[in-house]
This record gives structure tokens, sequence and C-alpha cells, in this order.
């Protein structure tokens, strides 16, 4: 098995790679690509977004990799080659934008690709021994810098998405650095990535204006707030994402402005889940459902917030004040109860603990 270095060599060797390529690509679909969503400033060796290409054909990395002396075993041990059933060792990533996936260490240890038209739109280097698609991600390590010095990080989806972040950010020095989970999955190691760089206390989710993109964002809730006690919500307009709205007619003012007026995270969540349940609103038991069901939520607003949400819930639900407040009360209660009631199973299952003699 090759060592953590080599793969993690064998990752910079591979975007170096990539990059040469890139240049070599301006008449093709990566740099119009790239064009159209007014970033291709980035297509230069050594910027600081370090963006490659990957170009068709079954070796052409395979190939190079080779020539610097690099094994065949090491490359599949890396996620950088794959073998066909043949037995030829061929590219993983063909014709294809690639970004670089950073780890807890903030060491290059996998890509994200990103292709075009009928093309899986993303495909992640497979798990490896130094690589995990959930505990990486794109843009922390090209921005440490901005992140070091207070910048709020702006969780999106896509590695596009993150980039234009940036651009936005550095053209209007706003101190946004654009962060990408490349998916609508968020882990608690992806978020920690940011605990050795971040300085901000605050954090903005910028997912996709879709159904999905909605629902990620609120699913982002709960790792994000274990290490950022403000979670905002930047609201991106249906049928766009952020990378899209920058590049449309106004979208950089639109980005901007969705980016400068967030929303707390939580409001978001409290609102999607009374949405929820609009279809049974008009029937007692589903406006009790509706109000058990946020209560959770509610109850993890700041203090100062709370009288205000009972006021609103019980207008909105034709509920008076004190069955809400009764609602809040037994979800703040829930949490001390189910470890009291896992408590009262374990000493069923185990009267004696270990150390401890019987009582006479």
């Amino acid at each position: 098995m090759a060592d953590r270095t080599l793969l993690v060599e064998a990752h910079r060797a591979a975007q170096e790679f990539y990059e040469r390529e890139l240049l070599r690509a301006r008449g093709l679909w990566p740099a119009q690509y790239l064009a159209a969503r007014r970033l291709d400033h980035v297509i230069a060796i050594g910027a600081r977004w370090p963006i490659g290409y990957a170009p068709p054909g079954w070796s052409n990395l395979v190939d190079h990799l080779r020539s610097q002396g690099l094994d065949d075993a090491s490359m599949m041990e890396a996620g950088l080659a794959t073998v066909t059933s043949n037995g030829y060792l061929i590219d993983r990533f063909r014709d294809r934008l690639m970004f670089a996936a950073h780890d807890e260490r903030l060491d290059m240890v996998g890509f994200v690709g990103r292709g075009r038209g009928g093309a899986t739109k993303y495909l992640n280097t497979p798990t490896t021994s130094i690589y995990q698609k959930s505990r990486t991600l794109v843009g922390v390590a090209e921005q440490q810098d901005l992140l070091s010095r207070g910048g709020i990080p702006v969780f999106v989806e896509g590695p596009v998405d993150a980039l234009a972040v940036d651009v936005l950010s550095r053209s209007t020095r706003s101190g946004w650095v654009g962060v990408s989970a490349a998916g609508t999955a968020l882990s608690a190691a992806q978020v920690a990535i940011l605990d050795g760089v971040a300085t901000s206390e605050i954090a903005i989710v910028a997912t996709d204006g879709d159904t999905g993109g909605r629902a990620a964002a609120i699913r982002w809730l709960e790792p994000l707030s274990s290490r950022f006690p403000e979670v905002l919500c930047a609201e991106i307009p249906a049928g766009h994402d952020p990378s899209s709205l920058f590049s449309s007619r106004r979208g950089a003012d639109r980005l901007y402005q969705a980016l400068s007026f967030p929303r707390p995270l939580l409001d978001v969540a409290i609102d999607s889940e009374l949405a929820r349940w609009s279809r049974v609103i008009d029937h007692i038991s589903g406006r009790v459902g509706a109000l058990r069901a946020v209560a959770p939520l509610v109850v993890r607003l700041p203090k100062d917030r709370v009288a205000a949400e009972v006021l609103r819930l019980s207008r909105l639900l034709e509920l008076d004040e004190a069955t809400v407040s009764r609602e809040l009360i037994q979800a703040v209660d829930q949490p001390a109860r189910r470890t009291a009631e896992s408590g009262r199973r374990q000493a069923l299952r185990d009267p004696d603990p270990p150390g401890r003699g019987p009582l006479l």
C-alpha cells in the first residue's frame, strides 16, 4: 500500500497536468463554459483556484504520470485511474472540468469533475485510503487567507457555485468565502474542516433554488449549528444556483443582494415545516400536528425571539398562546425525558452495574 505522502503528491502532479490541459483547451467547451459563467479569468497556471481540465481520451493522465515515475498500483490507489474489463489502465476522469478537494489537513486528496451535456454532472474520486467525500471540501484551501481574517463561509452545493461566490466577493470586497460540499449532503466532518481555518462566527447557506436545494439547506442546519453560532440562508431564486444567477442578466447584483440580506436558516426551516402541513391546517388536528412538528425548531431560537414566535404561531395556526407555549415546553423536556427513559431501560438490563454490589 502506498503511503499518504505519495498519494497526495500524485494528486498534485495530476492537478498540474489538468491545469496545463485547461490552458490548451481555450477553444473547447470548458473554457466556453467558464466564460459563460463569467469565470474564465481563472484559466491560468498558478491561479488562486487550481482548476483544470481532464481531456477526452483513455489514458492521457495515466501516460503522463507514468512518465513522471508513478506506478500503476499507486494511480489506482489514489483513485486517479481504473482498470477496464480487458485489463487496461485508463483515466478515471475524462472530458471534465476539474476541481481539487481538500481534507482537514488541507491536503489535496481527491477531485470533483464537472461534465458536460448528457454526461453525469459531477463525478467524484472514489473512496480511497486518503479520500472520503464526506470528509473533504472544495474551496477552503484556496481561500484560507480570507477565512483566517474573518471571511464568512458561504456553503454551496457545486464547486462552480463556490467559485462564483469568491469572484463576486473579491470584486465587491464583501468578505464571503464560497465553500462547496460537492453535493446536497453536508457532514459534521466537513464542517469541522473549518475549525482550524475560519474565525467567523457566522455561516451562510446558499443552496440551489429548487426543492432539493431548499431541503439540503434545512438538513445543513444541524451540522453547521455545531460550529457556527449564527447560520443564515441566502435564498436563491427558483431555477438558479449561485453560479447561474451570477452569470445571468443583472445576476451579480441579484446574488449580491441574496448574500447581503440572508434570513436565519432556522426561520427558513420553521416556515418550510409549516408549509408541509398547509393542506391539513384547516383542521384542528392538522394545526396541532404542525405546531408539534415545528416546536423542536422554535425552542432553538434565541430566547428573546421565542415570545414573538409564540404570538406568530398562535395567529397563524389559530391556537391560543397557552397551547403553543405548552407544546414548546414539552419540546424542551423531550430530550431530558428520552435520556431518563434510556437510563431506566439500561438499569433494567443491568441492575447491578460493575463496581457496585447488590443493595442489602
